[in-house]
Parts: C-alpha cells; sequence; structure tokens
C-alpha cells in the first residue's frame, strides 16, 4: 500500500507501509547518528551530545549540528543561538578530550528559522543531506534532532529524497493527546510542519509526560557523577544554577531521551501511531489515513541514568 504523507503541505515521499515501518523498528548493530542541538539553550543538551559521544559500542556520531534558538533569555535572535550552541559544542569536546577527533565534524546551522517552507541553507542542512544521500532504507542516517528542526527540515526540503534514507528521532511536542506547543516546536512551526508532512520515518519523542519523567536531583548528580571529571563538574554545576532552593527539587534531563531510544529498546515503550498534522494554531490534527510514525510512550528511568552516570563517570578524571 503506497501511502501520500505529505497530502497537500509538501508533496512527501512515496514509501510503502512496511518500508517504513522496518525503519522505525528499534535499531540494532551500530548506528550513523547525526546530533541536531541546540546546545546552548538548556543542559539537557551537554547531557545528551555527551551521552551520545560516550555511546561508541552503539553510535557512530558522524556530526554536530548546531541548531538555531531564540525564545529564551539566553539569546536575541536565532543566529545568536546557533553561534552559541556552535561554540557550546567545541566546549564540550574539550571538556570530553575529544575535539581533535570531531572538531571537523561540527557544522553551524540556520541563522533564522523557515518563514516559508523553503530551505534555509547552511553548512548543518548540507552535510545532513550529505550523510543521507551516502545512506539506504536497509542502512539509514539516524538524525537525533533535540532543538527547533529548521536544519533537519531544510535538509527536506532541499533534498527530499533523503527521507527514504533517514531515521528522524526528535524531541518535539507533548504527547498526542496533548499539544505541540512546546519549544522544540513553537520556535519554528513551518519546520516542525515540514518534518511531520515529509513522510521521513519519524520517532516522536514526547516532552510531557514522557521525557519529562526523566529527572534527576543535585544530591543525585553530586552521589553519582561529583567530583569525577572536569565534565561532570560543568554538568553538575549548571543544574546546580536553575534554582535557589534545591530542597526537594529535581530537574528533567529532557534530551536525553532521544539518545536512550537509539541506544537500547528496553529503555523505552512505544507506539506506531498515524502522523498527526502541526496545525498553525500549535494543535494536533489527527488524519489517520496518514503515513506511520512511532511515538514513546514512556522511558524506564532508572535504567537510562545508570547507563548515563556511568559513561559520565568514566571520562578521564582531571589532571
Amino acid at each position: 500500500n503506497n501511502t501520500v504523507p505529505g497530502g497537500d503541505r509538501t508533496g512527501g515521499v512515496f514509501m510503502k507501509d512496511y518500508e517504513r515501518l522496518k525503519m522505525l523498528e528499534p535499531p540494532e548493530g551500530i548506528l550513523d547518528v547525526v546530533i541536531d542541538t541546540d546546545t546552548a539553550t538548556e543542559v539537557d543538551d551537554p547531557f545528551a551530545v555527551a551521552y551520545a559521544l560516550l555511546s561508541p559500542e552503539k553510535l557512530r556520531v558522524q556530526a554536530l549540528c548546531a541548531a538555531p534558538f531564540s525564545m529564551n533569555e539566553r539569546a536575541q535572535d536565532p543566529a545568536d543561538g546557533m553561534e552559541q550552541s556552535y561554540r557550546e559544542l567545541l566546549h564540550l569536546l574539550d571538556l570530553l578530550g575529544m575535539r581533535g577527533e570531531y572538531e571537523s565534524r561540527v557544522f553551524r546551522g540556520s541563522r533564522s528559522y523557515l518563514s516559508e517552507k523553503t530551505p534555509v541553507p547552511s553548512p548543518a542542512a548540507d552535510e545532513i543531506v550529505r550523510l543521507a544521500l551516502a545512506h539506504s532504507q536497509e542502512h539509514p542516517l539516524y538524525v537525533a534532532a533535540i532543538g527547533a528542526v529548521t536544519n533537519v527540515a531544510s535538509a527536506l526540503l532541499a533534498c527530499p529524497e533523503i527521507a527514504e534514507r533517514m531515521v528522524l528521532v526528535w524531541l518535539a511536542g507533548d504527547d498526542l493527546d496533548a499539544s505541540p506547543n512546546v519549544y522544540n516546536v513553537y520556535q519554528d512551526v513551518k519546520a516542525a510542519q515540514v518534518v511531520f508532512d515529509s513522510g521521513v520515518p519519524l520517532v516522536h519523542v514526547p516532552c510531557t509526560p514522557v521525557s519529562s519523567h526523566l529527572t534527576t536531583t543535585m544530591e543525585q548528580l553530586e552521589a553519582c557523577i561529583g567530583g569525577k571529571n572536569s565534565l561532570c563538574d560543568y554538568l553538575t554545576e549548571s543544574v546546580r544554577a536553575y534554582s535557589d532552593d534545591l530542597f526537594a527539587w529535581s530537574k528533567p534531563i529532557w534530551d536525553i531521551a532521544v539518545i536512550a531510544w537509539l541506544l537500547s529498546p528496553d529503555f523505552a515503550e512505544t507506539e506506531v501511531t498515524t502522523s498527526p498534522i502541526v496545525t498553525d494554531n500549535l494543535t494536533w490534527s489527527r488524519d489517520y489515513h496518514r503515513h506511520l510514525i512511532r511515538n514513546v510512550k514512556c522511558f524506564r528511568r532508572d535504567a537510562v541514568f545508570r547507563d548515563l552516570f556511568r559513561k559520565l563517570s568514566g571520562v578521564s578524571p582531571r589532571p
């Protein structure tokens, strides 16, 4: 059964249901991964980037793409947010002792959001296209998106055929019974619409009530990774800065959810459903004739944090 995923929004790609379902299965073996991240907007991005880079048994990180952000107090406009994210990626590589290995794989992303459904050129979008074209349905590129998807949408608009060669795993809106009115969506609504309409095999990782379950506390951070190395100290102190009152306080580390799904199917429970429509009013609209996606329903919080903390604390100690 051929599906027409995009309706009249973008045209989408033609893929058979069984082809898309096969690509949406929990992945086996070692994966080629691009991480598309607004790294400087929130502490969860550095946790997620480090988690991926410290998981070579499963993930081969091919590129680190700086995504734009602006809708908080940290950035004046998308270009400023993207540049901050680019610098933060380099800073993380320094803390990990991996700058020499990965600096050439860090790419600046879009300097603006989509004003229309036309691509915003950037080195990051070009690299996503290049890497995806080097893959196939049988061995796709996995794109882990943990910010606004301007870079990814631009790549799909510039080269629609890559939708058949990649799997997008995106921390996007809240659960499909709730709302898409979440930071990673409302910053660039048109990019979100492009992605959900494109027909790209998509794993939707909801914020609430799914990745919101991945919380930690200062006491736990200090007990598990405190003093282990410069990276752990940086992450711990970044979390501490979020609150003046740490009593009975916890912090969601949202973005590690995307990396956790890539690492192990045992970390999450999911469902297969049809791709929602993101309306201009930032609501979900459902048409059950649309193409299929995978939607994450819950994470096994303790298993994810055990894996994360073990990997973070294993980074070489400070000199």
